[in-house]
């Protein structure tokens, strides 16, 4: 479904005239706990999705349309943000509880310290305490890099 619906976005561009254009998955995810009418948000399917994803990831491969061109994908979101208001779902999308460690395991080694120490560079912190854009950046490059790494 994920490369259909990448294609079909690259189909739309085409239809009115652009083909230099890339498409990048600018967040995706799956929440791990969610209200009783969201009966999707369970660990078990959080896990699921994140671990498919990182194997697709892992192939570098493109879809149909563009074999060529890997799918550059930005997961949402590193840090369950248990301080968010709305559902229950909207504060359980991350991969790590805020204490650092794993909601489940995808394959990423160790916690986020853990990984931190074998990717030279990067800073990690929590979405809420976010204060400037290259902490965000950082954040981006983190959870990149610790898929890839994985």
């Amino acid at each position: 479904m994920l490369y259909a619906q990448v294609d079909a976005v690259y189909s739309a561009i085409k239809a009115v005239g652009y083909t230099d254009v890339e498409v990048k998955i600018s967040e995706t995810g799956w929440p791990s706990k969610g209200d009783p009418n969201e009966v999707g948000s369970t660990v078990q399917n959080a896990e699921l999705y994140h671990s498919n994803l990182l194997k697709r990831i892992q192939k570098k491969e493109g879809t149909p349309a563009k074999p060529s061109v890997p799918l550059d994908i930005y997961v949402f979101a590193l840090f369950n943000e248990n301080l968010k208001t709305g559902a229950t779902s909207e504060r359980n999308y991350g991969l790590f509880y805020p204490n650092a460690t794993p909601v489940y395991n995808i394959g990423l080694q160790g916690n986020v310290s853990g990984v931190q120490d074998s990717v030279p560079g990067v800073i990690y912190s929590s979405a809420s305490n976010i204060k400037a854009p290259s902490t965000f950046i950082s954040l981006v490059i983190f959870v990149l890099a610790c898929l890839i790494h994985a």
